[in-house]
């Protein structure tokens, strides 16, 4: 994969978390399936996952993400322009994840996409609102990457179940000035 320079009018300005409180550890998964605390720390660097409690919804993670950068960050969520969110886990086919977020947040105007990339979703997303902002199509543009993943494990799979969890994270990308212009250093996808 070549490394890339983007330069970009677009700024990240803002972001926000969320998890929920309920936790999966190694030490729960050890008795679940055939593995124990060192084997997964040596091969994944974790020691526990979120998960969410029935009737959770990945919009639901989005929402508190998103909630969590406007509080931080004191953004008035009135002036994003565009809300795209991605996700491997939709509430549903229809409406969309973004659509649910658009509605919840209280910006009918804003532009509301989901995008399905797996993995990639996320950074997908981020290009997808460098693009709208550098077109002059949008000034800001809300992405949240949303999963629960933990309701499509197989917790009798060692070499997955101890991967996944929940959670959201979400980001505010902004037009800048040609003076303000960024730079994202790498930008790529292998499957």
């Amino acid at each position: 994969m070549q490394t890339v320079k983007l330069r970009t009018k677009a700024q990240i300005t803002a972001f926000g978390t969320y998890v929920p409180e309920r936790r999966l550890t190694n030490e729960d998964l050890s008795h679940m399936v055939d593995t124990n605390h060192e084997w997964i720390v040596q091969r994944t660097g974790m020691i526990e996952r979120r998960i969410v409690n029935e009737g959770t919804y990945a919009s639901d993670l989005a929402f508190e993400a998103a909630k969590n950068l406007a509080d931080t960050y004191h953004v008035d969520l009135q002036t994003v322009d565009a809300v795209l969110v991605a996700t491997s886990t939709p509430d549903a086919f229809f409406p969309s994840t973004a659509g649910i977020i658009q509605g919840r947040l209280g910006i009918p105007q804003a532009m509301a996409l989901d995008i399905s990339n797996a993995c990639a979703g996320f950074v997908s997303a981020m290009q997808l609102a460098i693009g709208l902002i550098d077109a002059g199509m949008h000034r800001k543009v809300l992405v949240i990457g949303t999963e629960v993943l933990t309701r499509t494990v197989d917790y009798t799979d060692r070499s997955t179940c101890i991967l996944f969890g929940d959670g959201a994270g979400a980001i505010l990308l902004e037009a800048g000035t040609a003076e303000q212009q960024s730079c994202f250093l790498a930008s790529g996808s292998l499957t």
